[in-house]
């Protein structure tokens, strides 16, 4: 692999950085991953968190992973629903139906769009935005149906089936609730987490890197990997979450990680982060 100059690095979270125990609301941070943080840090290179989870805000990732010892710059973590919520205000949207927690509405309504909840009598929106969310059932998954059938845009932030936790896997509901909505409307969801590469869109204006001068880092080949190979990036998996070496290497060639290590303490003293 030749190793380019890289000027940002794009770390998932669970799985890459660290394992979250949900009924706790805590992180623990996994092996190599402080010490790689202050590398690429003393290297010069940009440092940003990328989840595909929406059960937080952004900001509210910030004080759980400084407790695990991991602390990434104000505003350099991104999740789904946050990519989410730049590209429909974007796209001009002003009322969203979002079925989904703090996580998913947080970031909409930051972003000065309208949030409509799925109720039986909601009015008429723009587009549906899912999320993670437990706090559902049949009303608010008709709301969101009758919605679309009604004309609007469905998306959602990950439709992940399954994320490492510290507990093994979780299932990723927001994907769960999109099948549902795909399966009642013949309608497909447009996602913006991973593997979308939007959010790599929002890295380069984070850091003005371009996303052959990245390294994306995950411990998921169907998402970061595949993510950061469509972009271009420097790719490389690390087996401290769903992925085992194996299953890195068997998928195709250029759906591949450039590089697969058993966990971040293998990259401390990699040339891809020196920095020159």
């Amino acid at each position: 692999m030749t190793e380019p100059r890289v000027k940002a690095a794009v770390f998932d979270i669970d799985g890459t950085l660290a394992l979250m125990n949900k009924e706790a609301g805590t992180f623990t941070a996994l092996p190599g991953a402080i010490d790689l943080i202050a590398q690429c840090e003393r290297a010069g290179i940009s440092v940003v968190a990328y989840t595909n989870g929406t059960f937080f805000p952004p900001a509210h990732y910030h004080p759980l992973l400084a407790d695990a010892g991991i602390h990434i710059k104000d505003g350099q973590i991104l999740t789904p629903a946050a990519v989410a919520a730049q590209a429909l205000a974007l796209k001009g949207y002003r009322k969203i139906m979002v079925m989904g927690g703090d996580g998913t509405r947080v970031p909409v309504a930051d972003s000065g769009i309208e949030i409509v909840d799925p109720t039986a009598d909601a009015p008429s929106v723009d587009a549906v935005l899912l999320g993670y969310t437990r706090d559902f059932g049949a009303t608010e998954l008709e709301a969101v149906v009758q919605a679309v059938w009604d004309g609007a845009h469905p998306y959602a932030g990950s439709v992940a089936p399954y994320f490492a936790s510290s507990k093994g896997r979780m299932l990723g509901i927001s994907g769960a609730i999109a099948a549902a909505l795909e399966n009642a409307t013949d309608t497909k969801v447009t996602v913006f987490g991973k593997p979308a590469v939007a959010g790599l869109d929002v890295v380069t204006t984070l850091t003005g890197a371009q996303a052959q001068e990245m390294v994306v880092i995950g411990d998921d080949p169907k998402l970061e990997i595949r993510m950061g190979r469509k972009a271009g990036c420097t790719c490389i998996g690390v087996t401290t979450g769903i992925a085992n070496s194996d299953t890195f290497h068997s998928f195709p060639e250029n759906e591949r990680a450039h590089l697969v290590v058993e966990n971040l303490t293998d990259l401390i003293t990699h040339p891809i982060f020196a920095g020159t």
